[in-house]
């Protein structure tokens, strides 16, 4: 299960109060409400996970529930790094290593699921705080372009969240982000196109009946 900081989400500190959650809530949901961004996919996904966060913090008793989870979650978590130290470069270096293994592997029989595991822990939020913090703008630009390649087979659902993710490592890169968007666009139309193109065949083929029926009867 990938784990979320909702507090990271609303922009606050785990000590925030719940007027300040609220607060910030509602500075979030009109900056990144779909209304107001004229269908960026990015920014819905943004506010979906606004609401969600939301929900969690903003209920005394979830919140309490999730401190607990988060605190263990840390923990454990802390206790992996211990064993498996990560820098810019190694991660970097988990980026390439996913783009040759994918290189060589069938996309038609490729495991998505799996796949989109693995980019998650590239992602994860220990790794993503690394880059950011080291701000090394060529190497958080390698990464992205890594991951943007291993992610070109996976189902929109997936590539939306991880282009998400991405976007946090741009930082104020305005081309990068355009690249970043370009390609969850690019992959939202692909995904639409095998959802329907059965059906635009059925309908093409139907058309063709009925001009050469059209034609059959003018005769």
């Amino acid at each position: 299960m990938v784990y979320k900081d909702y507090y990271k989400v609303l922009e606050v500190t785990s000590a925030a109060s719940q007027a300040d959650i609220k607060k910030a809530y509602r500075r979030l949901a009109l900056k990144y409400h779909p209304d107001k961004n004229f269908g960026n996919q990015l920014y819905e996904a943004k506010f979906r996970e606004i609401l969600e966060a939301y929900h969690i913090l903003s209920d005394v008793k979830k919140r309490q529930d999730y401190n607990y989870q988060r605190t263990d979650h840390s923990y454990s978590y802390s206790r992996k790094r211990t064993y498996t130290p990560a820098t810019p470069q190694t991660i970097l270096n988990q980026s390439i290593d996913l783009r040759k293994k994918v290189s060589g592997v069938d996309p038609d029989r490729m495991n998505k699921d799996a796949l989109y595991h693995q980019i998650q822990h590239v992602l994860s939020n220990f790794n993503t705080h690394i880059l950011q913090e080291n701000n090394d703008a060529k190497l958080n630009k390698r990464v992205i372009e890594e991951v943007l390649f291993c992610s070109r087979y996976l189902p929109f659902v997936q590539v939306e969240k991880i282009c998400f993710q991405l976007t946090a490592l741009a930082g104020s890169d305005n081309m990068l982000h355009q690249r970043i968007y370009r390609f969850s666009k690019e992959v939202r139309i692909k995904s639409y196109w095998h959802r329907y193109k059965v059906i635009a065949a059925i309908i093409i083929a139907i058309l063709i009946c009925y001009a050469i029926y059209t034609v059959a009867t003018d005769l």
